[in-house]
């Protein structure tokens, strides 16, 4: 199993747009340079996608142009599914519907701001036809896509919920969250690999901090934690020179194979 971070950045990117720039980043070190957080899965020819967002088109090209058969949504904010038109081409080659992955609730989100992608209308052209479809899951669930063994678990993210993933009882991900419940803690205990967010210094309403996600991964003792949904605070160098053993900053195209 090949596990890509296509992009680990805050939801406005680094730099951002305007005065706000590099922030506290360093912008000579390229692994500063960060677009929207999105993960890429890879296991015997399927190739697994979480999150769609802003960047999605260019991530997808500089990780080789792979073809996606299935999407995992965590949750609805734009820096997550604003580039979920980019997958119709997915569809183009054989006219097959891409499945999309995520709560009721996230879907019913996602279906009303693409409703082209999943119902046609009367005004599409006659030519046009839907690439999506939806698939509920439900935290708790335990799905097999592809071969891939997923576990599908709760996070809290500031006022709505998120969800966390864990691949084949080795993977983990869990970006966009603040409170991990007791029950999901019990899924991401002795992983081989464990991409984790971490914001920045300071304390936030929906994302884990550098302390809060230290002790995260101190208390579930994976063999590896990557960080993830860094922030303008963030330079990796900086972060990288606190991080205990066994934890790194991650930055946009890290790769590893299990």
């Amino acid at each position: 199993m090949k596990v890509t971070m296509l992009g680990c950045g805050t939801s406005v990117g680094v730099p951002a747009l305007g005065a706000a720039g590099w922030g506290k980043c360093n912008p000579d070190n390229p692994k500063n340079r960060r677009q929207r957080c999105a993960l890429l899965v890879q296991k015997d020819g399927f190739n697994l996608l979480v999150d769609a967002g802003p960047d999605i088109r260019n991530q997808l090209l500089a990780a080789g142009n792979p073809r996606i058969h299935a999407v995992l949504i965590t949750h609805t904010h734009s820096d997550h599914i604003a580039g979920m038109d980019d997958l119709r081409t997915f569809f183009f080659p054989d006219f097959i519907k891409i499945p999309v992955y995520g709560t009721a609730e996230h879907l019913d989100d996602i279906t009303s701001r693409f409703q082209y992608l999943f119902v046609k209308s009367e005004k599409s052209p006659t030519y046009f036809k839907p690439s999506l479809e939806a698939h509920v899951i439900s935290p708790g669930d335990r799905l097999n896509l592809g071969g891939i063994d997923i576990k599908v678990l709760l996070q809290h993210h500031g006022r709505v919920d998120s969800l966390g993933f864990v691949f084949d009882k080795r993977v983990g991900y869990s970006t966009d969250v603040v409170d991990i419940p007791e029950e999901s803690f019990s899924f991401l205990h002795d992983l081989d690999l464990w991409i984790v967010e971490t914001l920045r210094e300071t304390e936030h309403q929906a994302h884990a901090h550098y302390e809060l996600s230290f002790s995260w991964i101190e208390r579930c003792q994976p063999k590896r934690a990557v960080l993830t949904h860094l922030g303008l605070e963030a330079d990796y160098d900086d972060l990288l020179a606190i991080c205990p053993d066994g934890v790194e900053p991650g930055y946009d195209g890290f790769s590893v194979t299990l």
